[in-house]
């Protein structure tokens, strides 16, 4: 079980995209369901009869009797469907927020648009405080100025949904952060003097995907957070990075590392994070 339920995760979470608005609007049009972006690990909840198991899609697997903190703020949901599939974000210090659902008993509920999967949703969660609460936004402006608004409370940007998509539909998910940031990958270590005298590497080379699945390198990070611990990074770790811009080479104007994203794997790291950049995210 500790194997198939991350690897059902990650088959099957939907994904959101980074783009620029205007041209996500083209495709997905407003109005749209608006939430905010929790800096936590994306996590399914499962529940069947009176079990229920929280798992990451890397191999996390957390039990109420293994895991009680976890679980602190979750009911038992004796009044629930015997069997469901619930999407969410695990915060470590806020717990569990949920925001979808996948199944419902034998239901497969995936093929429904966002509005009836949230209302199965809140029918489910009614007063637990587990949902995710959503804003209504019929404008590009209120768009960004939800987006100001939860920076303002600290919180890591916006995910924007539209109302009529079915789950994991294409594009239907747009990400806006409150810095232009990537996902991307340590393709190597730059073999410095300090490194040879310490064995610890703190410059590293960053690469990314590209639609035909080659690594393209997009430079060298060596600034970083005081929390990141550089001896966590090797060859292959996943890194949040800032940047201010893309040069003409595509390489990263003064990348700095936010965090390392035990969460993501090198394959999600793809080359459109930079060749659709959000004109919303601030530098």
């Amino acid at each position: 079980m500790s194997d198939a339920l991350p690897n059902y995760v990650l088959e099957n979470y939907a994904r959101a995209v980074k783009m620029d608005l205007a041209d996500w609007v083209l495709t997905n049009p407003l109005p749209a369901i608006c939430e905010q972006k929790y800096d936590g690990i994306r996590v399914f909840l499962f529940k069947t009869g009176s079990s229920l198991v929280i798992s990451g899609k890397l191999g996390s697997v957390f039990t109420p009797r293994g895991n009680p903190v976890a679980f602190a703020k979750i009911p038992e949901f004796t009044h629930a469907p015997n069997r469901m599939i619930l999407d969410g974000e695990y915060v470590s210090h806020d717990g569990l927020h949920l925001f979808d659902v996948l199944r419902v008993d034998d239901r497969d509920v995936r093929s429904l648009v966002l509005e009836e999967r949230r209302k199965i949703l809140d029918e489910i969660l009614h007063g637990t405080e587990l949902e995710v609460e959503i804003y209504r936004a019929n404008t590009i402006r209120e768009i960004n100025d939800l987006k100001d608004t939860f920076v303002s409370k600290d919180f890591e940007g916006l995910i924007v949904k539209n109302p009529l998509s079915r789950y994991g539909q294409a594009n239907s998910w747009l990400k806006i952060k409150r810095f232009d940031t990537i996902d991307c990958f340590v393709l190597d270590f730059e073999d410095t003097p300090e490194r040879k005298r310490t064995g610890i590497a703190r410059s590293w080379f960053i690469g990314l995907y590209d639609k035909a699945g080659q690594v393209v390198n997009i430079g060298k990070v060596g600034s970083f957070l005081e929390r990141v611990d550089p001896r966590s990074i090797s060859i292959g770790t996943v890194l949040e990075v800032r940047f201010q811009q893309v040069t003409e080479d595509k390489k990263l104007r003064a990348p700095f590392i936010l965090k390392i994203r035990h969460d993501k794997l090198p394959a999600e790291c793809s080359y459109s994070q930079i060749d659709q950049p959000s004109e919303l995210v601030e530098g």
